[in-house]
């Protein structure tokens, strides 16, 4: 079910019991969720639906959830990248902030994480308004007079 004027969030993830969990906790903050399983399946819907950020695991039967993170980071570069992964050594970290995603948060850690995907989102909603360009009606300057355009300036000869 599409909810207007609702964030919108892809969650890529092959534990069930993870998407359940993380899709029930976000529909309470108000976030609507689309789930997928696969690395596959996340980059498919990421190129023909629109979401307000990406929620990723880091491994998957079918592929790397960090190569996932540079794709989408290459592909959305103003989309908000959270990885939420079991992976929890300070060098999964760094390899998920070196991919491209805007934090890493580990499992099963989710006291902030709607908190977290929420200020992700407001923080990048204002960015883009801040970024916007007032547009002002241009007034054009012509100068019908083309030959004296062409004249040599004083001294000129």
């Amino acid at each position: 079910m599409k909810f207007l004027n609702r964030d919108r969030i892809l969650y890529a993830e092959d534990n069930e019991d993870s998407c359940v969990m993380v899709s029930m906790m976000c529909k309470l903050s108000g976030i609507e969720v689309v789930t997928t399983k696969t690395v596959a399946e996340a980059w498919r819907l990421a190129q023909w639906e629109h979401f307000d950020l990406y929620l990723l695991d880091s491994r998957f039967p079918d592929g790397d959830g960090l190569e996932l993170c540079r794709r989408l980071r290459e592909y959305a570069p103003h989309t908000p990248i959270l990885i939420y992964s079991g992976n929890a050594y300070e060098a999964d970290k760094k390899n998920g902030l070196a991919a491209g995603a805007d934090d890493y948060l580990t499992k099963p850690y989710l006291a902030d994480l709607a908190a977290t995907i929420r200020q992700n989102i407001e923080q990048t909603k204002n960015r883009r308004e801040n970024m916007k360009v007032i547009s002002l009606p241009r007034k054009t300057m012509v100068n019908t007079n083309f030959a004296s355009a062409y004249q040599s300036s004083p001294g000129e000869k």
